[in-house]
């Protein structure tokens, strides 16, 4: 065998790949499946940025049609309307990352500017815009419910 110009130390070494971490000295190689684990952690987490923070002028806002979005990076999401009280609010993940938080009071200007999201999006969109249209009135008849039930007892001269 023609080991011309191999060092002996490196002759004989075995690269191997564990799944378990080694401590080499005072250093520790990081293992497979921590990799594994920290890559899915932040591809869980949906660190992508919007895809649509391209489009913000220089202060950081899109106007399209009625309406005027607003690019958080910090919290990389776009934002539409008063979004101070997040209970007032509709926060859908986008497709390509981030989210887009919407108040309920700005869900007309949404809609009239829906031509601006991809196609993913749109259907996004139009789900949670739904889903929280029939949340809204379930919550609504169960407090007329309520206030009739109420009504109802008063009627009677029932206490309870």
């Amino acid at each position: 065998m023609i080991t011309e110009g191999i060092n002996e130390s490196s002759k004989h070494q075995i690269y191997t790949h564990s799944l378990r971490p080694e401590s080499i000295g005072d250093t520790k190689r990081s293992s497979f499946l921590e990799i594994f684990n920290s890559t899915a952690k932040e591809y869980v987490q949906d660190n992508r940025p919007c895809e649509y923070f391209d489009l913000a002028d220089s202060t950081g806002h899109i106007g399209y049609k009625s309406a005027i979005y607003y690019c958080n990076k910090e919290s990389n999401r776009l934002e539409l309307g008063n979004v101070s009280d997040e209970s007032k609010c509709i926060r859908i993940k986008l497709s390509k990352g981030g989210s887009l938080l919407v108040n309920r009071d700005n869900i007309d200007e949404l809609l009239m500017s829906i031509s601006m999201f991809s196609a993913k999006d749109q259907g996004l969109i139009m789900q949670a815009v739904m889903k929280d249209k029939i949340a809204t009135e379930a919550k609504k008849r169960e407090e007329t419910r309520d206030d009739s039930k109420d009504l109802i007892d008063m009627v009677s001269g029932k206490d309870e």
